[in-house]
């Protein structure tokens, strides 16, 4: 069973663990409804969220000094390998899903010629995609994920890690798939399927964050990439934009139907190493 090192990674309590989840949940919750009316890219800044609370929280304990040495100054070998699989991986993951949706008949290649739109603005840029992806990931894979694996068996920490993240997307897609200009025709299986879909990939994020002793940069880098072929490939489920592959988001997306079907396959193989 693999365990955290305590003597490299300053390990926060079982209440710091669920102080993080509660406010990053509430205040991204209030932060959606508050600013409903700003554009998608406010609205992501909500992507540093998870960080900024677990830099706080090591704040108040005053160990933030042990974090950040931790997240800088103690890199792990495997983390460039693991980084080029990362980027590599959600290739795969995207090219399996499009080449099933052609399948089964849920997706259609759209013509070349055609502009595609679905790339979010705030992820165009690549180095603030990176700044933002990097937002979120110290606060899950290298705060919250080996926090959990100190006080819960791996099973069940990297479903609590998944959950949590699943429902830290819920108000944006609340709020997105009920917009006017989104003409999402399923909103509440659209909501579902991605809330599950964040759940079930958070567990593969999960387990390469364990192998590289929970280094931000190959989950990053992970998220990075995905950020940019999902869309641009399959389109985007928050904004009911389509990419490359026509059909309909809840069904085709990487964070869609799909999506939880390719990445369960990979959970169950990943979770079934902890029976």
């Amino acid at each position: 069973m693999m365990t955290v090192d305590t003597s490299l990674f300053p390990s926060p309590s079982l209440t710091d663990v669920f102080v993080h989840i509660i406010l990053t949940l509430v205040t991204t919750t209030v932060w959606v409804h508050t600013y409903r009316h700003q554009s998608f890219t406010f609205l992501a800044l909500a992507m540093f969220f998870p960080t900024l609370f677990a830099v706080l929280i090591h704040i108040y304990h005053s160990s933030l000094t042990d974090f950040v040495s931790f997240l800088l100054l103690k890199p792990q070998w495997s983390t460039f390998n693991w980084s080029i699989c990362c980027a590599l991986l959600p290739v795969v993951t995207v090219l399996v899903c499009c080449l099933m949706n052609y399948s089964i008949g849920w997706g259609t290649f759209r013509r070349q010629n055609e502009l595609f739109t679905s790339i979010h603005e705030h992820n165009r840029n690549l180095f603030f995609g990176w700044i933002r992806a990097l937002g979120e990931e110290i606060g899950w894979r290298s705060y919250l994920l080996p926090g959990l694996l100190t006080h819960f068996h791996p099973i069940i920490a990297l479903n609590i890690s998944g959950l949590v993240w699943g429902l830290y997307h819920v108000p944006v897609m609340i709020l997105l798939a009920y917009h006017s200009q989104s003409k999402v025709q399923h909103p509440i299986r659209t909501i579902l399927v991605q809330c599950a879909s964040c759940w079930i990939s958070a567990i593969t994020y999960g387990w390469i964050g364990m192998q590289c002793r929970y280094s931000m940069i190959p989950p990053t880098m992970m998220h990075f990439v995905w950020n940019r072929i999902n869309p641009f490939l399959l389109g985007s489920i928050y904004t009911n934009t389509p990419g490359w592959m026509n059909g309909e988001q809840w069904k085709i997306n990487g964070e869609g139907l799909m999506g939880c079907i390719v990445y369960l396959v990979l959970a169950i193989i990943i979770l079934v190493q902890f029976v």
